[in-house]
């Protein structure tokens, strides 16, 4: 399968979420944190100890954002519920 460099993989959070400002970085060759914050407030979210590499397979990828959105769900609805993509897989 294909693999994807990190900073594409990073390409595709920042394309997946937004409207939200994203920054991923690498805390060490094998994790990454993840801010999610808005514009227009101080809303902000954290995601840390995300499993990574510096080249993933895009289902590595997809896992990543399955996680962020868990936790965002689980820890922060409110902008979950604004920001969801897909908003068929809200509950």
């Amino acid at each position: 399968m294909a693999k994807i460099k990190f900073l594409d993989a990073a390409k595709l959070l920042y394309n997946y979420f937004q409207p939200l400002v994203v920054q991923v970085s690498l805390e060490s060759p094998t994790r990454m944190v993840v801010r999610l914050s808005e514009t227009d407030s101080t809303t902000s979210f954290e995601v840390r100890d995300i499993p990574c590499r510096t080249s993933l397979t895009p289902m590595e990828v997809f896992a990543i954002i399955e996680q962020i959105e868990e936790r965002i769900h689980r820890e922060k609805p409110e902008l979950f519920k604004r920001h969801c993509v897909n908003k068929l897989r809200l509950p």
